[in-house]
């Protein structure tokens, strides 16, 4: 089974030597043109130019993608102000690399980081009825590139916490972070090492959904070298998925997609190896803005590594890197955090655990 569990001190070894650079495109700009799958729009980073597509074509290259659960860089504010998301970067002099920083040697060091934003990032105060609204201030887009989180998705239950208002202020600030957003229609295509990665994002509660995922599927894999889907489903603090998901996420696998990962139960699941791809179903909370001090701060990143020679996907290989959402345990305050020793070694033995429930869950 092609899966490796590292911890902090490995990371930081083997990454100065593995991936000494993580994009080679020159520069980075991000397009916005309508998208062929309905009303959505398509974003560009990187520009694949002569040069790029002749080493595409002549070298081995690989391609690391690191998946990491729900990160809400905001807070409710029905929430008390004492240790809110709030407070804590009050308390660090509203310093925007103190999230991310626990893990910061592996985002900076893959070629793409992707997360699910459990908020809106929006200065609206006109509040959806409902009993939890997420919002985060529009420069908190600094949080994500201090952490070297280059894309999002944005397909979740928060996403229109402020309306309409709050979703089109979102996406504006992330926009002009230069990061990009997958889900709500948008599919977002990054270029690196002279390949395409096309990441979609949705809400996978009903089957309504499977129709909009295999066309946008069929679309994406027309135009990429990897095709990333994510889904924001399950059942809230459940360590099992349910029937649908497990469904859905193979349906998605045998139409073409590279992996399948989850976000929105807020507990870590099992990972499936099906068809040589992998499912991940519950990444758990992240940098997690939305729980001042939850029972269980077990997560993790998961990695996938994506090897070509040519044109050609010759390997796809994983990597559990066991984390907590905090780096202290009496309560949370939002800095994930790479664990070690008995601790890695106890959010891995539960991963196993859930993962041999599973019909094709990974094993040690």
């Amino acid at each position: 089974m092609a899966v490796f569990i590292v911890g902090a001190l490995f990371i930081m070894v083997i990454y100065s030597a593995l991936f000494p650079e993580t994009v080679d495109c020159t520069s980075q700009e991000s397009v916005h043109i309508g998208s062929a799958t309905g009303g959505g729009m398509e974003m560009y980073s990187g520009i694949e130019t002569r040069r790029l597509r002749n080493q595409r074509l002549n070298r081995e290259a690989t391609i690391v993608i690191s998946f990491a659960g729900d990160c809400t860089i905001g807070t409710d504010e029905n929430f008390p102000y004492e240790n809110s998301f709030i407070h804590r970067l009050e308390t660090e002099n509203n310093d925007f690399g103190y999230f991310f920083r626990g893990v910061l040697p592996v985002f900076a060091a893959d070629h793409l980081t992707l997360v699910n934003l459990e908020t809106t990032l929006t200065r609206s105060k006109c509040r959806v009825p409902k009993k939890f609204n997420f919002r985060g201030d529009p420069s908190y887009t600094g949080i994500l590139k201090a952490g070297s989180v280059e894309m999002v998705s944005i397909s979740n239950n928060h996403i229109y916490d402020y309306g309409t208002e709050g979703y089109m202020e979102t996406l504006q600030a992330l926009r002009q972070a230069g990061i990009l957003y997958c889900g709500e229609s948008n599919i977002a295509f990054f270029r690196s090492k002279g390949r395409t990665v096309a990441c979609m994002g949705y809400t996978g509660w009903d089957a309504d959904v499977m129709e909009v995922v295999e066309r946008d599927i069929d679309y994406a894999g027309e135009r990429a070298d990897i095709v990333v889907v994510s889904f924001h489903w399950g059942t809230e603090r459940s360590n099992y998925p349910n029937a649908f998901q497990t469904k859905l996420a193979r349906f998605c696998i045998d139409r073409g997609a590279d992996i399948v990962v989850g976000h929105h139960p807020h507990v870590i699941q099992g990972i499936e190896r099906y068809r040589d791809r992998y499912i991940v179903y519950s990444l758990g909370n992240f940098c997690f803005g939305g729980n001042r001090n939850p029972s269980d701060k077990d997560t993790f990143i998961f990695q996938s590594l994506f090897t070509f020679s040519g044109d050609k996907m010759t390997a796809c290989e994983g990597r559990i890197i066991p984390c907590s959402v905090s780096s202290v345990s009496h309560v949370n305050d939002y800095q994930p955090t790479i664990l070690e020793g008995s601790d890695s070694e106890r959010v891995l033995s539960r991963i196993y655990e859930y993962s041999s429930r599973l019909e094709y869950g990974i094993a040690r």
